[in-house]
């Protein structure tokens, strides 16, 4: 999954107030090329839809806004392939390494990244991305070149290649995505994020 991930190099991260608007956010994600969804705990019975979305072969499923272990087992159970968490939690990493899914812990500081690498976990979600920038990640990899970065906040169709140029394996995508308008807009500017990171990796 990790690698799966990687290689998308773009996770949607999809905040919704019912079933129905999340749908219209994935169907927009997945006509406009991203297929690795976080569907975060803030979308009502987000447990449900997960389910109802498992066997759905054209989507990546994780689950975001992770607190504690029952928020993680039960996203696991309904179908979801990796969690993300705003911050690391030790009881959510011991799920997901009973259950053999993939953890991205969120981290902010060098040590909380140490912390999250120490405890078996190859990629941490920098969040809130936009407080640092992407120079921080090029600063983190010189001592943790084997640290694997996905910033989450702050990453804009404006910023995408200079995120990628610093050294992350992913970004994560949010507001700078969803607030681009109608389901329209939205499927053409998650073309404009696919392209870009295409272009930007082949130039490394």
């Amino acid at each position: 999954m990790l690698n799966t991930i990687k290689n998308e190099g773009i996770v949607a991260v999809i905040r919704a107030k019912d079933h129905d608007e999340a749908k219209g956010y994935i169907n927009a994600c997945v006509n406009g090329g991203i297929k690795a969804l976080e569907l975060t705990y803030s979308i009502p019975n987000v447990v449900e839809l997960i389910n109802e979305l498992r066997d759905d072969e054209r989507l990546i499923l994780g689950v975001g806004s992770v607190l504690n272990a029952k928020m993680a087992e039960d996203a696991i159970l309904a179908g979801a392939t990796y969690v993300v968490s705003p911050g690391y939690n030790k009881e959510v990493n011991e799920v997901c390494k009973r259950l053999d899914t993939l953890y991205l812990p969120g981290c902010m500081t060098v040590s909380e990244i140490m912390n999250a690498l120490e405890n078996g976990n190859k990629m941490v979600k920098l969040f809130p991305g936009d407080v640092f920038g992407p120079k921080y990640v090029k600063a983190v990899k010189a001592p943790i070149p084997q640290a694997e970065i996905m910033p989450t906040g702050g990453v804009s169709i404006d910023n995408i290649d200079k995120w990628f140029e610093m050294g992350v394996s992913c970004v994560g995508v949010g507001s700078s995505l969803f607030n681009a308008g109608s389901l329209k807009d939205i499927e053409k500017l998650a073309k404009e994020f696919v392209e870009k990171i295409k272009d930007v990796r082949s130039k490394e």
